[in-house]
């Protein structure tokens, strides 16, 4: 049985598409009964009501498109601060992967350096960086059917750049599990394990 240590823990959960983040997530959440917090949050689009404005700015110009980003790593940290009072959160994905695929631009914005946090926005207690081999990695995501970003989709064919994004989140100072060759259940293991050695739970 875990059991979760006061105050209770903000945990980020980062890695590139088709490494088994979402499936961690619901395990860790539903093993520390923990709130989820997607980010960016959903937020309803003015322009299209019904639709996530996800959805819009995702195809938006790249400006345009890592100020939505960055402003929702605000939300997701406002939104945390409030459930943070009820319960331990898991952010899936935060300013790890904003920061590290706006460095990839070839005219990045002008935020913080690399591995800073912004003023104002909460800092995770632990980041866990879920990594695979590629093989494995395209695997996943033709068996899945896994729904893949246009980030994802401009490193697909590009290893280089792909380690390069790797490597900006290590900046981050993360702690990374190679889900590769093992079971799913293995890697609830090793973050369980990675949450006691922070002290984060019993």
């Amino acid at each position: 049985m875990v059991s979760i240590i006061q105050p209770y823990p903000l945990i980020a959960i980062e890695g590139l598409d088709g490494v088994g983040k979402s499936t961690q997530v619901k395990a860790l959440a539903d093993a520390i009964n923990a709130r989820v917090i997607q980010c960016p949050p959903a937020i309803d689009d003015p322009l299209f009501p019904g639709h996530d404005l996800r959805e819009r700015m995702d195809s938006a110009m790249h400006a345009s498109r890592r100020e939505y980003y960055r402003t929702g790593n605000f939300i997701a940290s406002e939104l945390a601060k409030e459930c943070l009072k009820e319960g331990p959160v898991i952010l899936d994905r935060y300013w790890c992967s904003t920061a590290a695929f706006a460095a990839m631009d070839d005219n990045p914005p002008q935020w913080e350096k690399i591995g800073v946090w912004p003023a104002g926005m909460l800092i995770p207690d632990i980041v866990i960086l879920l990594v695979v081999d590629e093989q494995n990695r395209i695997e996943r995501i033709g068996e899945r059917g896994i729904l893949i970003t246009e980030e994802e989709i401009r490193l697909e064919s590009e290893s280089c750049e792909r380690q390069r994004v790797l490597d900006l989140l290590q900046y981050f100072d993360p702690i990374e599990i190679d889900t590769s060759n093992i079971t799913p259940k293995e890697v609830l293991e090793q973050i369980l394990y990675w949450l006691k050695i922070a002290g984060l739970i019993h």
